[in-house]
């Protein structure tokens, strides 16, 4: 046994300066506007020298913190390759909550395996591929942030993916509740990949009723849409599945569900075409494996939602998916949420994308990349260290 020594907890803030305003008008330097939001890393390190680790890049929020702190607590000196057993007990010890602490962990606890096998994580997962089809996942338009904030933006950028080799472009819409605003992004987006790419749209539960979704529902039919996805403001089923029984386009829902258990409810309801899973949101890699494998035994395909080195490596072991969400990009920005966290080569923009379409999967030991700890150690906010 290699037994759990040390926890640490680091917490670190990124910083995002916001280029544009609501119209997309670039700022002037002087005004420029800035966010700041925190982030955190865990460190797990066991009494022989085994040593994993995992930077969180947006999913986990920062009330996950005190889930990981408490998972952390219970873990000391338990097999650092226990990952099912300590899986098992923050799947009962947090039930009465959303759970999301776990996934840092988890993560973690994968890397240590890879680096003490010598292996990266998808073959101790059982690689599939080593190549992912990617696509283009936007920023929301009209908040500020990047450049996409009318439906010309939304087309000149599904044309620049095209033409950068890029198959697939999903865009998240004006996210403002209107559907009117949502379509003419949708179709501006259709006309700009023109046939090239697989076209997607995700308005992200913002729509306030069944009619305005089975209205945007029409228009992904019209385009011929790939999938649509978490169109209203509810996950119930029963609203969902009467948008399945009138739209021909896969619908992709359980982003917003939290708990395998109820994931599944969703599906075996009729409530959903394909699943999404999360390693940072729904307890780590090893719960999107085995959604991805719960999926696989009713025969529907489950999207693994957002992107970083966890999610290339659960996706490589994965039969029954079909894209990897390269995001969150903006044509001004590049990718301008994902902070910069690695010491290697290790990318998350358009430049991944590889002649075929695809990214690839980290080939080093564990998650496969290598963190740039003297930078995040410099943006520090706070730091726990729970020991043996």
């Amino acid at each position: 046994m290699s037994l759990i020594q040390e926890v640490e907890l680091l917490e670190f803030n990124h910083t995002v300066t916001y280029g544009y305003d609501a119209a997309g008008q670039r700022l002037r330097d002087e005004v420029l506007p800035t966010r700041t939001t925190r982030r955190f890393a865990v460190r797990i390190r066991s009494e022989d020298g085994v040593e994993g680790n995992y930077v969180v890049l947006w999913s986990a929020p920062p009330y996950a913190i005190s889930q990981v702190a408490a998972l952390a607590r219970s873990i000391i000196g338990l097999d650092i390759f226990a990952r099912e057993q300590i899986w098992d007990r923050a799947n009962r010890s947090f039930a009465k909550n959303d759970r999301i602490g776990a996934g840092a962990i988890d993560i973690a606890l994968w890397d240590a395996a890879g680096h003490a096998a010598g292996q990266p994580v998808s073959a101790l997962l059982g690689a599939f591929r080593d190549r992912l089809p990617a696509y283009a996942s936007t920023v929301g338009g009209g908040h500020g942030l990047g450049a996409l904030s009318d439906p010309e933006s939304y087309r000149d950028f599904a044309a620049w993916c095209a033409d950068a080799g890029i198959p697939g472009y999903k865009i998240h819409g004006p996210s403002t509740g209107s559907v009117r605003a949502e379509i003419d992004a949708l179709r501006a987006a259709a006309e700009g990949s023109a046939g090239r790419t697989d076209v997607m749209t995700d308005p992200g539960n913002s729509l306030r009723t069944l009619a305005d979704a089975l209205a945007l529902g029409r228009v992904c039919d019209e385009i011929g849409a790939y999938w649509w996805e978490d169109p209203m403001r509810d996950n119930a089923p029963f609203g969902h599945k009467i948008l399945r029984e009138r739209i021909k386009t896969p619908l992709l829902l359980t982003e917003f569900v939290r708990g395998l258990e109820m994931r599944m409810a969703v599906a075996l309801q009729g409530g959903t075409d394909f699943l999404r899973a999360d390693p940072e949101l729904d307890m780590g890699i090893t719960g999107v494996m085995k959604t991805a494998h719960a999926a696989e035994s009713i025969g529907i395909d489950m999207e693994v939602h957002a992107s970083g080195p966890a999610q290339r490596h659960c996706m490589a072991a994965i039969r029954n998916t079909n894209y990897y969400e390269l995001g969150l990009l903006d044509p001004a920005s590049g990718n301008p949420l994902h902070p910069p966290v690695y010491a290697c080569d290790y990318v998350e923009d358009a430049s991944a994308v590889g002649p075929d379409g695809c990214v690839a999967v980290p080939t080093g030991p564990g998650l496969g990349v290598t963190y740039d700890w003297d930078r995040l150690y410099a943006d520090k906010v706070d730091s726990t260290v729970f020991r043996a």
